[in-house]
């Protein structure tokens, strides 16, 4: 497998060429946090180094290290003697991957997923690696977005209550942080197709049909980074590793259910971005219907004072061209013949006035 350079663990959306780009400098702030899970629950503990940790840990304990930034070869190095990781075992760990995947090694296992990163819009998408051993996950986080923070609050808020809790239990959690940021973008989403569908209806242009555009491309591109997510997570389920249990399958199995769902919601909205076409090419229909009926009745309002004022500018004698007030009674039946014909189509319903 090829290793991708540091930059490619976020990529940002490029709006005019439809792209996923590297955003990430080549170097950030290495940053470690140790969080130990035991019979009192979950609690941060300072990162004092690898002895620190092997003198710390009891057999009953559970460790979880998340990395975020540029680490040095030397830390990795540390890492990899300390969890006995072999060289490829260290490279899935260290390095971006342009997919969701699962990998299964004897004694633990890997995978990795891509969570959006969800504002007021959606900005970018950046990678996670997850390592799990009997007693330690490692999760790998290339930026410094804030990952996982509302799940750990509330993790750490149950204390005692996690007390019996193994490390597949608290992946699973992890694992559901990451569905839940893809509901988000479900949300932002769907208010995004329904602002675009108000514009078409209101007005239809050049403008909104790019909308669409950007609409189905974002689309679809979610779709790509999530089917991938549902095929990790029902391997996992699935794995006969030492380090899943029963009730982690069990967890597992409802964060399918979960990414399903929401794999679900994308096809339907990317039916419903196909669906705006639709509703594109009719407002187009319905404004090119008004145009023409607008100009159609101009056209209609004119005819009879442009055949009366024909017939009156013929080079011969009419005999009331020559009455006193023959020009007004002419222009009087212009008039009228016209506001008839006006009333006559509006009494018809012809036309609405708005």
């Amino acid at each position: 497998m090829k290793e991708l350079p540091f930059n490619h663990g976020r990529l940002a959306f490029d709006f005019n060429h439809f792209e996923m780009n590297p955003c990430l400098p080549d170097q950030l702030e290495p940053r470690i946090q140790y969080f130990r899970l035991d019979e009192n629950g979950l609690g941060v503990r300072p990162f004092m180094g690898f002895e620190s940790m092997c003198e710390e840990t009891t057999a009953n304990d559970y460790c979880w290290l998340h990395l975020s930034g540029s680490h040095s070869d030397d830390f990795w190095k540390e890492l990899a003697k300390f969890m006995e990781l072999s060289d490829e075992q260290l490279k899935l760990l260290r390095s971006p991957h342009h997919r969701s995947f699962f990998d299964e090694f004897h004694d633990s296992v890997f995978w990795t997923m891509h969570r959006p990163s969800v504002g007021e819009f959606v900005e970018a998408i950046e990678v996670i690696n997850f390592f799990m051993t009997d007693n330690l996950i490692v999760t790998r986080q290339f930026s410094h977005d804030a990952a996982f923070t509302v799940t750990l609050d509330r993790l750490m808020a149950r204390g005692e209550a996690l007390g019996d809790y193994t490390l597949d239990r608290l992946s699973a959690h992890l694992i559901e942080d990451i569905i839940q940021t893809y509901v988000d973008v479900l949300k932002v989403g769907g208010t995004k197709l329904e602002t675009i569908q108000s514009r078409i209806i209101k007005h239809p242009g050049r403008e909104e049909l790019m909308l669409i555009n950007r609409a189905q491309q974002i689309i679809w591109i979610f779709l790509n980074t999530v089917w991938p997510i549902e095929t990790v997570i029902l391997a996992l389920s699935r794995s006969r590793s030492t380090v899943i249990t029963e009730k982690g399958r069990l967890e597992l199995s409802y964060c399918f259910d979960e990414v399903t769902s929401v794999v679900r919601m994308f096809e339907t909205y990317r039916s419903m971005s196909y669906n705006l076409m639709d509703v594109y090419v009719s407002g187009l229909g319905l404004r090119t219907n008004e145009t023409t009926m607008i100009l159609t009745v101009i056209a209609t309002l004119f005819l009879p004072p442009t055949l009366i004022a024909g017939i009156y500018g013929m080079n011969f004698q009419i005999p009331e061209v020559h009455l006193t007030f023959g020009y007004y009674l002419c222009l009087a039946l212009m008039v009228g013949v016209s506001g008839g014909l006006l009333f006559w189509l509006k009494h018809r319903g012809f036309l609405e006035f708005k």
